[in-house]
């Protein structure tokens, strides 16, 4: 699947009646997040690892194991070792490949996000009538994440009973100023009818 210019992007999205106040895109310069400060070190401790028991089983590094090769061994340490070389750099290239491929639409009813994967479209909305919380966190350079129903949260989460993640606007460039527009928003469609 192609991806679509940002005028394109929403075209077979829009509801009858709706327009668009605001497009945009991720910041692909910013790519390390929260998480990452624990996904890094715990990928290079495992890939590491993982790399070393590799070599020994290709018999390039010698640890002292003799005979011949397993290649259960030698398949599954290279599956442990992609592992741990997407948690060191793959998760940061298909982040980037990502946020090329998004786009956020404001729009005079909704928040709009659609994805473009290699071969399907995946969109999300919240309306503005229906959100009881907008929730911002903003980096010091003017980049944020904007959640819109909850608080914003990582895209990777980690444990038990993690309630899915709400449509969130990911590193936005201004996003405090892009948080005033959808305040204002909201407050167009939810003011009574006459005032």
């Amino acid at each position: 699947m192609t991806t679509p210019s940002l005028d394109d992007a929403f075209s077979a999205e829009l509801m009858p009646g709706e327009t668009i106040e605001w497009t945009g895109q991720p910041n692909s310069s910013a790519f390390f997040h929260r998480e990452d400060w624990f996904a890094i070190p715990f990928g290079i401790v495992w890939g590491g690892g993982s790399l070393i028991f590799l070599l020994s089983a290709l018999r390039l590094v010698d640890i002292g194991e003799k005979g011949p090769r397993n290649p259960v061994e030698i398949a599954m340490t290279a599956l442990f070792t992609a592992v741990g070389q997407y948690l060191i750099w793959g998760r940061i290239v298909h982040r980037r490949w990502k946020k090329r491929r998004t786009f956020y639409a404001l729009t005079n009813r909704r928040a709009l996000i659609v994805e473009y994967g290699l071969r399907r479209r995946i969109s999300s909305s919240a309306l503005w009538d229906g959100l009881t919380l907008i929730h911002k966190r903003v980096h010091h350079s003017g980049i944020g994440s904007i959640c819109f129903g909850g608080p914003v949260t990582e895209e990777w989460t980690f444990g038990k009973n993690n309630a899915p993640r709400h449509p969130t606007f990911d590193d936005v460039d201004n996003a405090d100023m892009l948080y005033q527009t959808i305040l204002r928003l909201q407050h167009h469609v939810r003011r009574p009818v006459g005032s």
